[in-house]
């Protein structure tokens, strides 16, 4: 029994910090949304554990790795210990603020309860996820979704249909760095209740992300990088999670070069009874 799932990324269509934990972690608001930029994800049955990454050989598949955190979850919860093969085709770049890891880990919780008959409830499977990262909860709304907490709260919201851009510059950023040095006198003052009434009337979204500014003085090319997509014509350009990409509105077709990477993108969603489609 073989099994096929896309593992989409995401986008925070705007996204708004809060206020810093004692833990360390940092509360948030933010608007989530699964997009049609997706990793391969195969599994099936086999006599020994197996992972492997057709187009990413530097990939390692050690105990930091949120794949194997998802699968030793999974056993320590349902003492489910038949070995698996898992392999991935990576679409989704790395250090973008797209949270590739994160729904790679969401997949393989997901996946292992297919393949093993559904042995947990969906609750569960959320809970499982909240152990593994801050985002990784997210992935098993609809596809959009306001995020609370530390982003691993979250609500499902209606959908509004978008097509744009995702701009990957030929260098990456680490989420830590950036939440470690946010700015807090930076941060968009916009009430939270006044952009969920937004959501919920439907009414135009307000695309913003408080990280920017804060990554900006951390890698000045992600000012140069902005510069040179609004200069292209994009009518807006905001940074989503803590980088390195953009979300870029407007109708332009741009063609990737060797500073950007392009991939033209629209919003998908998860039917509650099977993972993502399109």
């Amino acid at each position: 029994m073989s099994l096929t799932f896309y593992s989409p990324a995401k986008v925070n269509l705007f996204f708004k910090v809060l206020s810093k934990r004692k833990d360390g972690y940092h509360n948030i608001f933010s608007l989530y949304q699964a997009i049609s930029l997706v990793d391969h994800f195969f599994i099936n049955k086999a006599k020994k554990d197996t992972f492997f990454c057709f187009n990413n050989k530097e990939l390692i598949f050690d105990e930091s790795n949120l794949i194997i955190k998802a699968l030793r979850l999974f056993r320590k919860k349902t003492n489910i210990l038949d070995s698996v093969e898992i392999y991935l085709k990576k679409n989704i770049p790395i250090e973008a603020g797209l949270g590739g890891g994160s729904s790679n880990a969401a997949t393989t919780l997901f996946a292992l309860n297919e393949l093993f008959g559904k042995p947990l409830h969906l609750f569960e499977l959320i809970e499982l996820s909240k152990k593994i990262g801050a985002d990784v909860s997210f992935f098993f709304s609809k596809g959009t979704a306001l995020c609370e907490n530390i982003g691993d709260v979250f609500e499902n919201v209606s959908s509004q249909e978008l097509n744009f851009h995702i701009a990957k510059p030929n260098f990456g950023m680490s989420t830590k760095s950036v939440y470690e040095n946010v700015d807090f006198n930076s941060l968009n003052k916009t009430d939270p209740s006044v952009l969920k009434s937004y959501i919920l009337r439907k009414k135009e979204i307000k695309i913003f992300n408080d990280l920017e500014i804060t990554a900006f003085k951390l890698n000045e090319k992600l000012q140069e990088t902005k510069t040179l997509l609004e200069k292209m014509g994009f009518e807006k350009v905001v940074m989503t999670g803590s980088g390195s990409s953009f979300m870029c509105f407007g109708r332009i077709k741009p063609k990737s070069n060797k500073k950007i990477q392009f991939f033209s993108v629209f919003n998908i969603q998860r039917n509650l009874e099977n993972w993502y489609s399109f």
